[in-house]
């Protein structure tokens, strides 16, 4: 008889979360295990299988008694799956030889999961691997079921029939190789971790693409907006000029008239310096408006697109303005 329970999972089962030990259930805990626990057993009664181990199972994360794996155990039996309920038979002589130095009344569990998984042996086939070459990342499954490293030495359960075990390790095709095994029949085999070919390392991601080239189209008629702006700020100077300008004019004309062309009494300070503020802002809006002009035609000829290398314009400031030269 093995006593190695951990071996493998089958895809007939499904990893049980274990719930409270039964010494430190709550009262609560405990009946809504028991509530499970009963349906489990109406169901299996009534030969519903697969529903009474969703019951049994449901129980056991409650509370984790042998007595309730020991019920999944038999039910799996019943519904021909060997394989898993051996391998649930060991877990349960496990829970409950652990469980016996706290309460004797886990002994029948005990017993008959011994008694019972002895029944079940003499109708599986056992395979014991000898893996060699593995490295730490290398892993076994037997029948689609992946093998903890721990186990690989143990004698895994196997229903009679063939059975595939793969061996993967990274950098290697995995290595296949199926058994066929008789009911009762033992065998160990030995595999390579490295049989399977190498596989070549993945080639390095391409460069990648240089960025396209920069629109200079674009990037120039962007400029087009602000030789707007400028320009109108220039044609805002020119405009406050001419209104300044004539006020100032206005005014000079005014007190050059009162005054006789000499001297102007202290009444007429107010329109003296009137007058002297209105040709400053004149001036300075002559100013604006030159640069602002200057400015605005400067980036609208910026902004132009080049069409040709031989394409070409200025700016030229003459003594009487300003004037835009070029050819095409």
């Amino acid at each position: 008889m093995f006593l190695a329970v951990s071996l493998c999972s089958t895809s007939t089962t499904i990893a049980l979360a274990d719930g409270v030990l039964p010494d430190a259930a709550t009262p609560v805990q405990r009946e809504q295990a028991q509530q499970r626990f009963a349906r489990g057993k109406d169901l299996m009664t009534k030969k519903d299988y697969e529903g009474a181990l969703t019951e049994f199972r449901a129980s056991h994360e409650i509370v984790a008694s042998p007595n309730t794996r020991l019920e999944i155990s038999r039910c799996l039996r019943a519904a021909g799956k060997l394989v898993a309920a051996y391998v649930e038979l060991g877990r349960t002589s496990v829970e409950a030889k652990e469980l016996l130095a706290q309460d004797n009344r886990y002994q029948k569990a005990y017993d008959a999961a011994t008694n019972e998984r002895n029944e079940i042996e003499p109708k599986l086939g056992f395979v014991t691997l000898d893996v060699q070459n593995a490295t730490d990342a290398t892993t076994v499954s037997i029948g689609g079921e992946e093998i903890r490293r721990a186990a690989w030495a143990e004698p895994a359960p196997v229903a009679p029939g063939a059975t595939d075990v793969v061996v993967s390790t990274p950098g290697h095709e995995p290595a296949k190789r199926t058994v066929t095994l008789a009911a009762g029949q033992k065998m160990t085999l030995p595999i390579d971790a490295m049989a399977g070919e190498a596989v070549p390392a993945a080639a390095p991601p391409p460069p990648p693409a240089p960025p396209p080239p920069a629109d200079t189209g674009t990037s120039r008629t962007s400029l087009r907006p602000w030789a707007y702006v400028a320009g109108g700020v220039g044609a805002a100077g020119l405009v406050t000029f001419g209104i300044f300008a004539v006020m100032a004019k206005s005014t000079y004309d005014d007190l050059d008239k009162a005054c006789n062309g000499g001297p102007c009494p202290a009444s007429k300070n107010g329109e003296i310096s009137s007058g002297k503020t209105q040709q400053v802002v004149a001036n300075v809006g002559l100013g604006v408006g030159i640069v602002g002009l200057a400015v605005g035609a400067t980036l609208f000829v910026l902004s132009m697109p080049k069409s040709t290398p031989d394409s070409g314009a200025a700016l030229v400031v003459t003594p009487t303005g300003l004037r835009l030269d070029g050819y095409f």
